[in-house]
């Protein structure tokens, strides 16, 4: 046999093991096309996120402490010009969640120190509000919360989730009289605390991945505790600040909240609070 062929049925087999034996590159691996990349995900499936928020909030409602009763029809500005103080309020929203489950509490506290209107007869009203929501909710589609920072740079598919929530209404109303004549001072207070149910919703959507808006309205009341209803609506733009370790986003829109409590009892307050808000969300 001639050296040549030989040498040729001794190097095909040793070539072919190996190239079996030889590592795939990664140059012949075929590309993925970019619509079957799979959604940004985590490791766990827990989400939280905290809003602190500024609601400048005008009133339109009827005030009364004991026989003495004040209607209101005014914006934050003006409210603002009609009280012995700036208005003082708190406001802020915390949210757990756990795949689609999740937890929240939202609070608002709001403070108005009202001028009498007659100078000389007593100090005028002073109204304090607290409203506290707190519910579960279930998000029916849309990312989960746990892959909020995962989509960074992204927009994300739009959601809607639904909740069953209580809502507290705290009101206190109080009014000191003063005699024209003489130190006399009689204080007249009311207080008093209403929880009732409520069911709604919240709806968002991405318009770029900086850029989304969402929508909340929820309505309960049924009269529970002589809350005939009580219903809100909010509507918001937001902004999502990409360029830090921890996710957050600026929102600005508008909320508005209906109560009707307590018709016959120590307060009967009917009452619309609307007007503009700011806030800041941080997710983790």
């Amino acid at each position: 046999m001639k050296p040549s062929l030989l040498f040729n049925k001794c190097m095909v087999p040793a070539v072919l093991v190996a190239l079996l034996l030889a590592p795939a590159s990664h140059a012949d691996e075929p590309a993925r096309p970019a619509d079957e990349a799979s959604e940004p995900t985590t490791n766990s499936p827990w989400g939280f996120n905290l809003t602190a928020y500024l609601w400048t909030s005008g009133l339109k409602g009827n005030l009364s402490a004991g026989p003495f009763s004040r209607s209101i029809d005014s914006s934050f500005i003006d409210i603002n010009n009609k009280s012995r103080r700036f208005p003082l309020g708190f406001m802020g929203r915390v949210e757990g969640h756990y795949d689609r489950f999740g937890l929240f509490l939202d609070g608002n506290y709001m403070d108005i120190a009202l001028k009498p209107i007659l100078g000389n007869v007593g100090s005028g009203i002073d109204n304090s509000v607290g409203i506290l929501d707190y519910g579960a909710k279930y998000r029916i589609f849309g990312a989960i919360a746990a892959d909020t920072p995962a989509y960074k740079g992204q927009r994300r598919p739009n959601m809607l989730e639904v909740y069953a929530a209580g809502r507290t209404i705290w009101l206190d109303n109080s009014v000191t009289l003063t005699a024209p004549v003489s130190r006399l001072e009689a204080n007249l207070h009311t207080s008093n605390a209403f929880t009732s149910p409520i069911l709604g919703g919240r709806f968002m959507v991405d318009f770029t991945p900086e850029i989304f808006m969402l929508v909340d309205a929820n309505g309960g009341g049924f009269g529970v505790q002589s809350d005939t209803f009580t219903g809100s609506v909010t509507g918001l733009v937001g902004y999502r600040l990409m360029d830090l370790d921890i996710p957050l986003s600026i929102q600005a829109g508008y909320k508005a909240l209906r109560y009707d409590v307590d018709k016959g009892g120590p307060i009967q307050t009917s009452a619309t609070l609307n007007g503009p808000f700011l806030g800041v969300t941080g997710y983790w």
